[in-house]
């Protein structure tokens, strides 16, 4: 079955919710395991803390509806409608075990005589258990106590009273033993399996139910096409979650280090053709990459879409207008003291030439700033900065622009008025859809429109590729966050030099 017919199909059956309640179930397995085995565990212990040792001792009685047929001599032949008799006499003894007061009074004074201890109606019933041996007239009596040897007398009374109680109650009836009383045993130990089971049962109980609480009032994506469907906007690429061997790894995030895997570099080739179909068709040069929060990997991203371009052989500006905590340098791996990119061109400090950097490993332009200016809102609202952007045009195939989370401060906003498109960037239960319908709604008062988003960090395994109708490329953790340090592969690209007017 193809894929988008099996999704209509999931969604006409209602399972996409089901499947996406058992992503999040899944996701937070290691809840469940430690709540299961904490109430396991605390249910063990509970059991062998309040255990007493319990002996029984048991004997049997058989029913049957007569002893004589009706010619006088000893039944030789049992009728259906004796076997139904013996059925219902059986039931009636059963009960009579079970709540006959005068059974109890004669088993009580029976006790009394053998022990010399006068034990209360209740405390002897409640030793008694008595259950119907299914398919037959047989009954089995339990009696069971901490006491051994009361557990014995009880069971001895029952056998020598029962004979009494019954003539009266069933006098056409034949009840008697099947198997006399046993000495009293040490019972099994149920109570630890039945209290581990509770506990296990109570423990994922819990932990389902605080998933879900959590979930609700989190509020966070689940899916690309919770963000497609809520708020209308295409998915570029979906960017899967990168598992390492190594913590070092996880900062190993350049499409110019195959370290990261060739499904993470085809993903970005991807979002290249995506960027140069969006030129072609719209004459757009011009991209600005945002988030709605920090830690969505947007600098990872903006880096690794220039570079991709760069790899193409198209020249390429990557633009820092992260002027609070710049990041580019620390994705590229490089170091550069004392520069400020934009706000050096904007005091007049430098020319745009002055301040645009050349790298020859990565074959790429970059305006980028070592450390955090004082008014960047300032810097960024200037018409310098339009002057900027309109130089960059001028020079550039591409300037890609990594901007501040739009959902934290409004510089990606401001930075938005002097570019052709956005791109948006959000990472899987990172941040909650409030906070990204904030952060749309302030993107969308300016001049640029959304190209689309690229949904990041995006989980894997069937359940997920069940409720995605694209899906990501690799299967490896990805950790690029906003602020976090990298270091970069070795892989050097040929120079190419700026275009010109």
């Amino acid at each position: 079955m193809a894929y988008e017919e099996k999704r209509n199909q999931d969604e006409e059956l209602g399972l996409e919710p089901i499947l996406k309640l058992m992503r999040q179930l899944i996701g937070k397995w290691w809840l469940i395991v430690a709540l299961v085995v904490v109430f396991a565990v605390s249910g063990f212990g509970l059991a062998k803390a309040t255990y007493t040792e319990q002996y029984s001792s048991n004997l049997i009685f058989n029913v049957s509806n007569k002893d004589r047929d009706i010619a006088g001599a000893a039944a030789t032949y049992v009728t259906a409608s004796d076997a139904q008799a013996s059925a219902t006499i059986a039931t009636n003894f059963k009960t009579l075990l079970e709540r006959g007061n005068d059974f109890i009074t004669a088993v009580q004074n029976t006790v009394k005589s053998t022990t010399g201890i006068e034990y209360s109606k209740e405390k002897l019933r409640g030793m008694i258990d008595v259950e119907l041996v299914a398919d037959s007239t047989l009954i089995n009596v339990n009696v069971t106590s901490a006491d051994s040897e009361l557990a014995y007398a009880v069971s001895t009374a029952i056998q020598s009273v029962y004979a009494d109680i019954v003539t009266d109650a069933f006098p056409t009836a034949n009840i008697s033993v099947a198997d006399s009383a046993t000495k009293a045993e040490l019972a099994a130990d149920s109570s630890t399996l039945l209290y581990t089971a509770a506990g296990i049962i109570i423990g994922g109980a819990l932990a389902v139910i605080i998933i879900l609480i959590t979930a609700k009032i989190q509020n966070k994506l689940l899916s690309a096409e919770d963000i497609k469907n809520r708020f209308k906007i295409d998915i570029i690429a979906t960017v899967s979650d990168i598992r390492t061997k190594k913590k070092t790894d996880r900062t190993r995030l350049l499409i110019t280090d195959r370290n990261v895997g060739l499904p993470f570099i085809e993903t970005f080739k991807l979002i290249r053709t995506k960027i140069e179909n969006a030129k072609l068709k719209k004459g757009y040069s011009v991209f600005a990459v945002t988030s709605s929060t920090e830690s969505e990997g947007k600098t990872t991203c903006s880096t690794n879409i220039a570079l991709s371009l760069a790899k193409s052989g198209k020249s390429v500006l990557l633009v820092d207008a992260d002027l609070r905590k710049p990041a580019v340098c620390k994705t590229l791996g490089i170091s550069i003291e004392g520069e400020k990119g934009i706000y050096d061109i904007v005091t007049g400090n430098k020319t745009f030439e002055e301040a645009v950097k050349y790298i020859e490993k990565y074959n790429l332009y970059i305006l980028v700033s070592s450390s955090a200016v004082a008014d960047p809102s300032e810097t960024l609202a200037s018409a310098a900065m339009a002057g900027i952007v309109e130089e960059a045009k001028r020079n550039f195939d591409y300037v890609i622009i990594d901007c501040p989370p739009a959902g934290v401060v409004a510089d990606a906003a401001i930075v938005a008025n002097y570019t052709d498109t956005m791109i948006f960037v959000t990472a899987e239960e990172r941040v909650a859809i409030p906070q990204i319908e904030y952060a749309l709604s302030d993107l969308m008062t300016t001049k640029a429109d959304i190209l689309g988003c690229i949904y990041n960090r995006a989980g894997t395994g069937t359940l997920k590729v069940a409720t995605e109708k694209a899906g990501g490329y690799f299967s490896n953790r990805y950790g690029g966050y906003y602020g976090s340090s990298y270091y970069y592969g070795s892989r050097s690209s040929s120079h190419h030099h700026r275009k010109r007017k």
